[in-house]
Formats: structure tokens, C-alpha cells, sequence
């Protein structure tokens, strides 16, 4: 695949373990850097990626590289002290460079240039400002902005190099954002909501060694049935990996969501209780313990919600399921041999980026892209692949949300029968109370209490319980999540009717192309969703 993991001589560098999510810095320099500055840009380098260490601890920083760029060998010297991994390129380098890092690094003279994959070219393709094929050398507008870049989009930091013969290249470094075909917005130091992605990013990657360190939690069950036919195709190691950061996303995603359950629920309960005290208070017994009881449970939950409320489970368990869905479909686009479907894109044209806990995503999703455009050649076992896809992931998916579909209508359906079973019985309460009234009040169930006020506090509670299993459905977007899972169905249940009257590989190619991104798009609006109920939309950085 044209691609070694090399480091310079000496200890290994990696310090981290293998399902840890990397966060990779793509490296690009002139080919004629003028040598008198070649310290000078190193200690550059090297101060910029000790900043980013400073903001990933937990997290392994890798940094990419052409092997035969000139200053490579000089910064690979620097990097081996700070216990930094490097990933040479000999192959294809400048569309690794653009395809797989997560922010570029470049030594250049802030000049257009016409050559292709030289440090301009580079620079303007990643921040989306030239295509992979336009050689035109465009006029580059640098503007400060006043405000804070935003990264929603891809970053480059540019640090200014002089070429030779070239004496009028200022010494200094800057963030660079595309603000167009060609302005480029630039700002000195690093912006917030970088950091605050960065921070993201090694929370996630502490969330996953916390977890692992526990013995209680078990892991997801990874997506390679059988390793051994696996790893034996073509580009069996990226599949591996894409895999081994599915288990982890997933596995993460279930803790999550289980942890939120449990919080959901013990609101509830500690609704449920609250509405029962308030009843008894009121039409069984005016004691003033009850009374006391009552403002003791909302003085702790009150503080067992701002508690909590830190822990960020939801939002955490929308961004790591939303993670781990993206990689299985990327896992088994990866086995059928397709890497034309871009979820940057799709993450970037739902918006959901802009999200707070979710424009780290991208980071990951940067680390499992092949070298190579169309790495995955496929036509080594195409018969295998095609049916590894076949069994392992649509018929798999399809039984799954049918599964998930049916249960939830059974559910639904007994659900709305109980409901109105109480409404029923509440209506029924009522009329008795209205009918009679005065007859009941005199009614005593025991002494001092009137049957009326048994009546009213037993309907009163059934509306409590009502209530509170409404608030919990809410809270739980029961309703948005039978919409995704036979959103969902839908899309397999069309992909395998397809698949089963196509013999043609690029119309397979086509329909499984479409099933990833439909997949995807329903995964991110689902999201999207769920995290409209708990937060404020978000507003521009």
C-alpha cells in the first residue's frame, strides 16, 4: 500500500496502546528551504507539537511525513526525544498528507504556486482552496480575523520558511483557515474551539482507558467474525484497524448510554416519589416529617443532578455512538473495497461538527482513512468479499432492525393500551367524585379520612405515574428512535433487494455506496435528534 512505519534510531516511540485513538499531524516543507533557518524552523516544530502534547496526555500523537522530504531526517532526530511516533510515507505521499491528517504542518513561504503536490499546493488542497487536479496558480489573500477561526472546518499551521534566494519571509507562525477560493484567514495562537476538540479527543481516549481498567464493563463483540479470512485479504491490517476502534467506540457508547438509563431513571423515580409525598401530604396526612421528606428529596436530587450533570454521559453516549455506527459502516465499505464514501463530508454536511463533544470525531475518522485512494482494491477475493458483506453486515443489520422494530411497536402498542386503561380508570374516579361528592366526603375510610380524599389520592397518583412514564419516554426520544430503526430497515431492507438482482460489481459498488452514506446521514440526523432534546442548538464559533 506504499506505506512503513518507521521512527528514527533508537527506543520505540509509541507509549500508547493499539486501540488508542492517534491524533496525526500531517508534515510539509519546501524542497529548497534556505539552510541557515533549518534550527530555527526545528525548534518551531518542535514548540508546536509540544503545545499539542500539552492538550492530548492520554492521547498518541503521530506525525506524517514525506521520507524523502529534506528536513526529515533532522526532525525525526527532535521528535525521538519527545517520544513522538512518525509515519514515513515512500508512496503517494502528498494525497496521504491531504487524505489522513488531522491538521497540517507546513514549512512554507506563504507564496501560490502552480507545481503540483509541492507545500502550496498541499496547503490549499487541505484547506479545500484547490482540487486534486487544478494546477492553476492562484493569488492568496492572507487576512487576520479579529474573531476565533472556525474549525469546524480543517486547520493548517503554517510556519513561515524562507527558500533559497528568498529573503523576505517574515519569521512567523500562524492557524490558516480557508475564507474562500483564495483568502486564507489566518490567526496566532490556537483557537478555542481547537482546544476544545483536542480536549475531546483525550477525554475520549481517558473515558476508554478508565474503562478498560474496569473489570466490570465487557467489551462490544468486534466485527471480525472470522480474523483469520480477514487479515488475509489485501488491505487486511487497515480493516483490523478500523475494527479495533469500533470495539472501542461501541463498547464505550453502551457504558454511556447505560449510565444515562440510570440516571434517567432515577429521575423518574425520584419524580414518582416526589408526586406520592406531595398526595399524602395533602390528602391522607398533614405531617410535618412527610413535608420535611418531600424537601429532602428535591434539595438531593437537585444536587445529585448538578453532580451528574459533569459527568456528561448523554452528550458523550450521542458522540460515541455516533462514532461507533460511522466505523461500522466504514468497516464493511472497507471489506467490500470501497473507500469512496467520505464521512467528513457527511458529518460536515449535517452540521453536527458544530456540536459540542462532536467536532472531535473527525480526529478518529482522519486515522482509519487508507493511505491510497482506493487502497482496497478489492479484486483480490472479490466472491469472499461480497459475501462477508452479504452475511455479516446487511443480512446482519436488516434481522437487527426488524428485531428492533417489532419490539418496539409490541411495545408501543401495550404501552397506549395501558395508558388509557388509567386514563380510564382517572375518568372514572372522577365521575364517581362528581356524581358523589358530598356523599363520599362523609364517607370515612378510616377514621378522620374521608373516602373522597382515598379517591383523589389513588387518581392522583395513577396521573403521577402517567406523568412520570411520559416525562421518561420523553426523555428517553423513545418516538425518534423507532423513526431511526425503521428509517433504517428501510434502507437495508432496499440494499438487499437490490443486491440479490445485481451481478454487475460497480453497480454492487453503487448500492452499497448509497446504503453507507443513507446509513450515515440517519445515524447524524438521529443525533442531531436526541441532542436537541438535552441541549440549545449550537451557534457559531
Amino acid at each position: 500500500m506504499g506505506r512503513e512505519m518507521t521512527a528514527a534510531p533508537g527506543p520505540a516511540h509509541t507509549t500508547h496502546a493499539a486501540d488508542n485513538s492517534p491524533f496525526i499531524v500531517g508534515l510539509a516543507s519546501h524542497s529548497d528551504l534556505a539552510p541557515g533557518q533549518i534550527s530555527t524552523l526545528i525548534d518551531s516544530v518542535v514548540n508546536f507539537l509540544l503545545e499539542l502534547k500539552q492538550h492530548l496526555p492520554a492521547t498518541e500523537l503521530i506525525v506524517m511525513m514525506d521520507v524523502n522530504d529534506p528536513v526529515s531526517p533532522a526532525i525525526a532526530a527532535a521528535l525521538q526525544a519527545l517520544s513522538i511516533s512518525i509515519e514515513s510515507l515512500t508512496a503517494d505521499a502528498a494525497a496521504a498528507l491531504v487524505r489522513r491528517s488531522s491538521l497540517l504542518l507546513a514549512l512554507w513561504d506563504g507564496r501560490s504556486s502552480s507545481v503540483a503536490d509541492d507545500t502550496a499546493d498541499l496547503v490549499l488542497r487541505f484547506l479545500g482552496v484547490r482540487g486534486a487536479h487544478t494546477q492553476a496558480e492562484n493569488c492568496i489573500e492572507i487576512s487576520t480575523v479579529a474573531n476565533e477561526l472556525d474549525v469546524a472546518a480543517r486547520l493548517v499551521f503554517w510556519i513561515a520558511a524562507r527558500r533559497r534566494g528568498d529573503d523576505n519571509t517574515p519569521p512567523s507562525a500562524y492557524y490558516l483557515l480557508s475564507a474562500g477560493d483564495s483568502v486564507l484567514d489566518v490567526q496566532p495562537s490556537m483557537p478555542q474551539s481547537l482546544q476544545r476538540r483536542l480536549a475531546d479527543l483525550n477525554e475520549y481516549n481517558q473515558d476508554f482507558e478508565r474503562f478498560s481498567a474496569d473489570s466490570g464493563p465487557q467489551r462490544s463483540a468486534s466485527l471480525m467474525r472470522d480474523p483469520a479470512v480477514m487479515l488475509a485479504l489485501s488491505d487486511g491490517a487497515t480493516v483490523a484497524a478500523i475494527d479495533r476502534q469500533f470495539v472501542k467506540a461501541d463498547s464505550l457508547a453502551g457504558y454511556m448510554q447505560r449510565q444515562s438509563d440510570r440516571l434517567f431513571n432515577l429521575f423518574g423515580i425520584t419524580a414518582f416519589t416526589m408526586g406520592v409525598a406531595y398526595l399524602v401530604y395533602d390528602k391522607i396526612t398533614e405531617s410535618k416529617a412527610l413535608l420535611m421528606f418531600y424537601v429532602l428529596i428535591l434539595f438531593v436530587s437537585l444536587l445529585i443532578f448538578y453532580f451528574f450533570q459533569t459527568k456528561r454521559w448523554f452528550g458523550k453516549y450521542l458522540a460515541y455512538r455516533a462514532l461507533a455506527e460511522t466505523l461500522r459502516v466504514r468497516f464493511y465499505l472497507a471489506v467490500a473495497g470501497i473507500d469512496r464514501v467520505q464521512s467528513r463530508a457527511l458529518i460536515t454536511l449535517t452540521g453536527i461538527s458544530r456540536f459540542a463533544g462532536f467536532g472531535w470525531i473527525c480526529f478518529v475518522l482522519d486515522a482509519i482513512e487508507p493511505v491510497a485512494a482506493n487502497g482496497a482494491a478489492a479484486d483480490d477475493n472479490p466472491a469472499l468479499r461480497a459475501r462477508l458483506v452479504d452475511q455479516d453486515w446487511i443480512e446482519d443489520q436488516y434481522r437487527y432492525f426488524v428485531r428492533k422494530v417489532a419490539a418496539m411497536e409490541k411495545h408501543r402498542f401495550w404501552i397506549g393500551r395501558l395508558k388509557n386503561g388509567v386514563f380510564i380508570v382517572v375518568l372514572i374516579v372522577l365521575s364517581v367524585m362528581f356524581m358523589f361528592g358530598g356523599a363520599l366526603h362523609d364517607v370515612d375510610a378510616r377514621p378522620g379520612l374521608p373516602l373522597k380524599n382515598v379517591l383523589t389520592f389513588f387518581s392522583g397518583t395513577l396521573a403521577v405515574v402517567l406523568g412520570v412514564w411520559e416525562l421518561r419516554q420523553n426523555k428517553m426520544a423513545v418516538q425518534e428512535l423507532l423513526w431511526q430503526y425503521r428509517n433504517q430497515l428501510s434502507q437495508y431492507q432496499r440494499a438487499r433487494r437490490a443486491l440479490q438482482r445485481i451481478s454487475s460489481r460497480s453497480r454492487r459498488d453503487a448500492v452499497l455506496e448509497e446504503l453507507g452514506e443513507n446509513s450515515l446521514m440517519e445515524i447524524y440526523l438521529w443525533a442531531i435528534h436526541r441532542y436537541h432534546r438535552e441541549h440549545a442548538p449550537p451557534s457559531a464559533f
